[in-house]
This record gives C-alpha cells, structure tokens and sequence, in this order.
C-alpha cells in the first residue's frame, strides 16, 4: 500500500467486533449444528403482510418515502402502541421509521451524546449497545445487576453514577433494555416507578428499548415511556411481535428537538427506510395487531421446556419473566467458564448456545439459549445436551 494513503479512520478502529459473531468464528458451522444462538423467530409473516408487500411492488411504490416515515405507518404506529401500552404518544411527528431497532439506537446516542460523555449500560447487556457507544464516541459505564438478581435498582444507578463522577466521566444518558436480552427480568409499574425517580433526579437521558414488550409472561408490559416522555426514546419495533426480523423495520419514539435531532441524521445515513416494507409493517400493525399475543403461548411454552430440562441437568436458573431466552448457570463440576463449555458443546454435541461472557464479564458462567426456534430443534437439542453433560 502506498505511504501516501491516510490510516482508516481512529473511530472504526476503536469499535469492537461483535462477541457473537467472534464466538462464531470459533464454530465449525454445518447443517448438522442446532442454532440456539440467535433470536430470530421461526413463525411465518401475517398473509395479509405478505399481500401489502407484494401490492406495494405490483403498484410500482419504488420511490423514495417520507425521511421521517409513511403517514399511514406512523398513525398506524401511534394507534398500536397507544392501544397496547397507553404510551400517550401525541401525534405521528414523535415517531421516526428506522432500519430496524439498532438503526434507532444508534440515531439516538448520535443525537444525545457528546464524545467523552458518559452513558450507563445494565450489564448482561445486548452486546450491541457497546458497539453503538463507540460509534457515538461515548463512554461506557457498567452497571452489574449480577449482585441484583439481574434487576436494575435505584442504588445501583445512583452508584454507577457516582462512580462515573468521581473519574471525572459526566454520566448523561442510560439504556435500559425489558423485558432484558439476555437475563429475561422485566419490571413491574412500581418498579419503574422507583427508576424514573432516580432518572429525574440526575438529569439523565433514557434509551428504553422494549422490542420484547409482546413476549411478556408475567402480568402485562408496562412501557417507561408515558413515565418520563420529555427524557426518553422509546426504541422498539416489529422483528420480534411480528416476527419480521428480516425486514428490518424499527421505530424512535420520542417527544421534541430529539426527534428533530434524529431525523436529522436519519437523512445523512438512509434516507428513507423503503416503500414497500414501510407498506407492509403499516399492514401488520393494523391487520395483525396480535400477532405477538398469538406466538406468546408457544413461546411460554418453549422457554418453560427448556427450563425445566436445564434445572434436571444441574444447571441453575429460574423461568424467565418475558423475551423468548433462557438465561442459566452452568453446573458446577464444568467450572466457572461457560465459554469453553459453549465452544466444546458445539463441537462436541452439535448445539451452540452463546457464552454468559459475550453479555457481561461477571457472568462468564452463564449461558444464555434462544428458544426462538422450532421445538422440533429444541427437542433435540436437549437430547444432545444431556447425551452431553453425561459423556462429559
């Protein structure tokens, strides 16, 4: 390469490569290996879904949209989350249509967060929420809620904080993620209740993502959002209600000049998110707005199997409250490593499942299983995790 060429730029080389995908690396993938890695629900798009999709493209809707998203999404948008979680949102100028969640995360941090600045993140964390810190050029602080039964707790944030502080770091926004990818904790009204005081109290930023709020096995979700509107983004959208991961179709909620803020970025990076996808998500929500209700039992249903079969293995973990992961301690006799477990379990057993460490580093000892897929898979998979642990 010639020296006259510039080095690439000091902020791609600060963001890490996802864990996830370094764990995969390490995985010799064949089609004899079970996937319990990844959340990505087996059920079928909604017909109806389908049908707007295809209407969209035959109608020729190839143009470009709305930057802030199709009106009849946003109103369709507003009706839905309004009905389901009484979020209160006031008009469909506080929606913006994004690629996806991760899409809105990140246009939201871009929009709240200076470089240098600090922002909280409750640890076991979706390993992407780190990835995004640094694309903002923000600092990360860790909140452990290991020592909290992996609850978030007033305490805890107001430690966190003062921590940050006393290193001169200037804590501003926090992400908050319920029902939690990966533990499966969610918080009841008085829960949130008690976190919104302490939100107020020290002037923080809130990025709720709720995109399991439809996977709720305990009581009904309760949204933060109408909780404390003027200092929270609401991120949520379709992949997991409706199944629709491949869509990639996500909403930013929120109230005023962060709106303006994101949508402002949101034109710099896509323009608009396309035509007949944005069609057939206004389709899904007004057609099939149960959708998340419909696939609740079997994903109950799933998550309880599993569960019940790890606890006669020996591993320890309890029945998680919402999303569709079980969260688990592996048995004591394979020592305080599940990433070694993980990897030989995959190689030997044929079943990845991702290591507690991928999520925290004080949860190495957990494994976290997806029970997104067919129970044909999960059957089996279980089969070979006991074949497994009792060769091993």
């Amino acid at each position: 390469m010639s020296n006259l060429v510039h080095p690439l730029s000091s902020l791609v080389t600060s963001i890490p490569h996802d864990p996830m995908l370094d764990f995969l690396d390490k995985v010799d993938q064949t089609d004899d290996l079970i996937d319990l890695g990844f959340g990505d629900p087996d059920f079928a798009v909604d017909s109806s879904t389908k049908k707007a999709f295809k209407a969209s493209i035959d109608a020729d809707h190839s143009h470009y949209a709305d930057g802030q998203g199709i009106l009849a999404l946003r109103q369709a948008a507003q009706t839905f989350y309004n009905h389901k979680y009484a979020c209160g949102i006031q008009t469909p100028e506080d929606i913006l249509v994004t690629v996806g969640a991760a899409e809105a995360i990140n246009l939201a941090l871009l929009s709240l967060v200076e470089p240098g600045q600090g922002v909280m993140i409750i640890e076991p964390e979706y390993s992407q929420y780190s990835t995004s810190l640094c694309l903002a050029g923000a600092v990360k602080i860790p909140v452990d809620t290991a020592g909290s039964n992996f609850k978030l707790t007033a305490d805890l944030i107001r430690s966190s904080y003062e921590k940050a502080k006393s290193k001169q770091i200037d804590p501003i926004a926090i992400i908050i993620n319920y029902p939690n990818n990966p533990t499966g904790r969610t918080y009841t009204q008085d829960e949130l209740a008690a976190l919104v005081q302490v939100f107020k109290e020290l002037k923080l930023w809130v990025l709720s993502d709720e995109i399991y709020a439809e996977q709720t096995f305990i009581g009904r979700h309760v949204s933060l959002y109408p909780m404390l509107r003027d200092q929270t983004v609401l991120i949520t959208g379709l992949s997991k209600s409706h199944a629709m991961t491949g869509y990639r179709l996500g909403f930013a909620i929120a109230h005023g000049s962060v709106m303006q803020a994101m949508r402002k970025i949101q034109d710099t990076l896509v323009t608009c998110v396309a035509t007949p996808i944005q069609e057939a998500a206004a389709a899904a929500l007004n057609d099939d707005p149960d959708a998340g209700l419909k696939t609740l039992p079997a994903y109950l249903r799933r998550v309880t199997k599993v569960t019940n079969a790890l606890k006669n293995l020996g591993f320890d973990l309890s029945l998680p409250q919402g999303a569709f992961y079980v969260w688990a301690k592996i048995p004591a006799s394979f020592g305080n490593d599940a990433f070694d477990f993980c990897l030989r379990l995959a190689k030997t057993a044929r079943v990845q499942i991702f290591p507690g460490s991928i999520f925290s580093e004080t949860s190495k000892n957990y494994v976290r299983i997806s029970c997104a897929g067919s129970d044909a898979n999960l059957d089996l998979a279980l089969q070979r995790i006991k074949a497994y642990l009792k060769n091993n």
